[in-house]
C-alpha cells in the first residue's frame, strides 16, 4: 500500500473515531443547541431555512450554501447523527493535503509523521467534535485550496474556492487577505499564472461578501443590522454584563494553546501571515466564546496554522535535518499529551456511557416528537430539530414546555421551573408527563414566563448561554444522576 493510501485509510479511521465520539455525546443528551439549530435549518430547506433560535433564515445571519450540500443526507437519515457525521468525514478529508503539502517539501516519513500531527493537532479535533457548524468544513476546504495552488491544479482550485466561499462569509475575508497576499509574492517572485488566479480569489472574495450583504440577506428577509456584529461592539452600552475586557489573559493563553502543540515551528515560515485574520476575528472579539478553544470558531486559523507548521518545517528541515526531525517529533509528543490530558474537547464531561436516565430523555423527546410548539433547554432542543416550532428557552410563549430537573446547573432549572411550577399551582399549566425529574408541561398562556424571559437581558442570555455551553463544560459540573 502506498503512503498516500494509508493517508486516506488514516483519514477514514480518524473520521469513524471522531463520529463515534459524536454519537456517544448525542446519544447521553450532552450535545449543545447548535446541533439543534443545524437540524432545523437544513430539515426546512423547502421553507424558509430558518430556525427559531435566529428567528427566520440562517442566511440572515450567515452565509452558508453548503449547508444544501448537508440537506440529502440529513433529510435521508432523518437523524441529526447525519451532520455529526459529515463533519467527522470533514476532519479527516483535512489530513490527506497536510502530507501531499508535506511531502513535496520533506522526506515521505517525515511527511507521514507531518500528517499524524495534523490528527492529533488539538484545535482541529476542537472544531470536528464540537455540535456541528457550518465552519467545520472549513479546515478541509482551506487545506485542499492550499494544495491545488500549490500544485499549479487551478481548475480543482477554483472548485475549492468555490466550496470554501460557500462555508461562511468571514472565508471571503480571510481568502480575500490570503489571495492579496499571494498576488504580491506571486508576483514578486515572477510567478504569473499563480499571480493571476490569487488576484481571481480576491475578485471572487470580494463579490461573494458584498452579495451576502446586499442580495442575500435582503432576500433571506432580514431587516435589522446584522447581528453578529454585537461581538465586535465595544461600547459599554452594548458589551454585555459578564463579557471579558480587552485586557483579559484569554487572549494569549488562546494564542498560546494554538502553537504550543506545534512547537512554535509554524512561526519559522512567514506563511503564517495567513493565520492572522483569523486570530484577528476571534481575539477581537468581547466574548470570550469565540477564543475558547473546542468550539467552532478556531476553524478559521486552523488549516493556515498548519499549513505555517508544514512550511516552518520545512524551512527548519533544510537548514538541519535533525532540527527538522526533532521538532515534528516534539509536536507530535505535545499534540497527544494535551489532547490525552488538557484537551480542549473535554472528554470527560461530554462522554460516557449510557444511563437509564437518558433512556427516560429517549421517551421524553419521542413524547415531546408527538407535539408541536415546544420550548426546551440546550441538550434537549438539540434533539427536537426536525420539529419546525421548537426552540430553545420559552420566548413567544411555547404551548409546551419540556425540563430536567436532574440538570441542577442549567439556567432552564434555575430561571424557568420555578415560574412553571407557579403556573401549575395557579391552573395556568398542568403536568402532562413526568418520570425521574423529567417533565412535560402543558401551557395555556405562558405570558409569566415571557417576562420572566424579558426580564433576564430580553431573552439574550438564553441564547448565550446555549452557546457557550463549551466555556463551562468543566466549572459548571455534571448533572445530576
Amino acid at each position: 500500500m502506498s503512503a498516500l493510501a494509508r493517508v486516506w485509510v488514516a483519514a477514514a479511521m480518524y473520521a469513524a473515531v471522531l463520529f463515534a465520539l459524536g454519537a456517544d455525546r448525542y446519544a447521553t443528551y450532552r450535545s449543545g443547541a447548535d446541533l439543534g439549530l443545524f437540524v432545523q435549518s437544513i430539515a426546512t430547506i423547502f421553507h424558509g431555512f430558518s430556525n427559531t433560535i435566529e428567528g427566520g433564515s440562517h442566511f440572515t445571519y450567515h452565509f452558508s450554501p453548503i449547508l444544501y450540500l448537508c440537506a440529502p443526507f440529513l433529510l435521508v437519515a432523518h437523524s441529526a447523527l447525519a451532520l455529526t457525521a459529515l463533519q467527522a468525514i470533514a476532519g479527516g478529508v483535512a489530513l490527506p493535503p497536510v502530507y501531499l503539502l508535506a511531502r513535496r517539501r520533506l522526506p515521505e516519513p517525515l511527511a507521514l509523521t507531518v500528517a499524524l500531527v495534523a490528527a492529533l493537532y488539538p484545535p482541529l479535533v476542537g472544531v470536528i467534535f464540537t455540535d456541528f457548524h457550518e465552519n467545520g468544513f472549513a479546515p478541509a476546504a482551506t487545506l485542499w485550496l492550499i494544495w491545488a495552488v500549490d500544485e499549479r491544479r487551478f481548475g480543482p482550485a477554483a472548485l475549492f474556492l468555490a466550496l470554501d466561499l460557500s462555508i461562511k462569509e468571514d472565508q471571503a475575508v480571510i481568502l480575500g487577505f490570503a489571495g492579496l497576499v499571494a498576488f504580491f509574492y506571486f508576483r514578486r517572485v515572477g510567478d504569473r499564472s499563480r499571480a493571476l488566479f490569487a488576484a481571481a480569489a480576491c475578485v471572487a472574495s470580494a463579490a461573494t461578501f458584498v452579495a451576502f450583504f446586499e442580495i442575500v440577506r435582503p432576500l433571506a428577509g432580514a431587516k435589522d443590522a446584522w447581528r453578529p456584529t454585537h461581538f465586535y461592539t465595544w461600547t459599554q452600552a452594548a458589551v454585555p454584563r459578564g463579557t471579558a475586557p480587552w485586557y483579559s489573559l484569554g487572549r494569549p493563553a488562546y494564542f498560546l494553546e494554538a502553537v504550543v502543540p506545534l512547537a512554535f515551528a509554524c512561526f519559522a515560515s512567514p506563511a503564517f501571515v495567513f493565520a492572522l485574520p483569523g486570530f484577528a476575528e476571534v481575539l477581537g472579539s468581547h466574548e470570550s466564546l469565540t477564543y475558547t478553544m473546542g468550539t467552532h470558531y478556531a476553524a478559521v486559523w486552523v488549516p493556515w496554522v498548519l499549513f505555517a507548521f508544514v512550511s516552518g518545517v520545512a524551512r527548519l528541515y533544510a537548514r538541519s535535518p535533525r532540527l527538522g526531525t526533532g521538532v515534528v517529533r516534539v509536536s507530535l509528543a505535545l499534540c497527544a499529551l494535551i489532547l490525552a490530558f488538557a484537551s480542549p474537547t473535554h472528554w470527560g464531561h461530554y462522554l460516557g456511557p449510557r444511563t437509564a436516565h437518558d433512556a427516560v430523555l429517549d421517551r421524553a423527546v419521542a413524547e415531546a416528537g408527538t407535539r408541536l410548539d415546544v420550548g426546551t433547554f440546550d441538550e434537549l432542543y438539540a434533539h427536537l430539530g426536525f420539529d419546525p416550532k421548537a426552540r430553545l428557552g420559552l420566548k413567544n410563549s411555547p404551548r409546551f414546555a419540556l425540563a430536567d430537573t436532574t440538570y441542577a446547573h442549567s439556567w432552564f432549572t434555575r430561571e424557568i421551573v420555578p415560574v412553571l411550577e407557579r403556573e401549575v399551582a395557579r391552573g395556568a399549566a398542568r403536568l402532562v408527563w413526568s418520570e425521574d425529574g423529567v417533565r412535560l408541561y402543558g401551557r395555556r398562556g405562558g405570558t409569566t414566563v415571557a417576562r420572566a424571559e424579558a426580564a433576564a437581558d430580553g431573552g439574550r442570555r438564553l441564547v448565550v448561554s446555549a452557546r457557550s455551553r463549551v466555556r463551562c463544560a468543566v466549572d459548571c459540573g455534571r448533572r445530576n444522576q
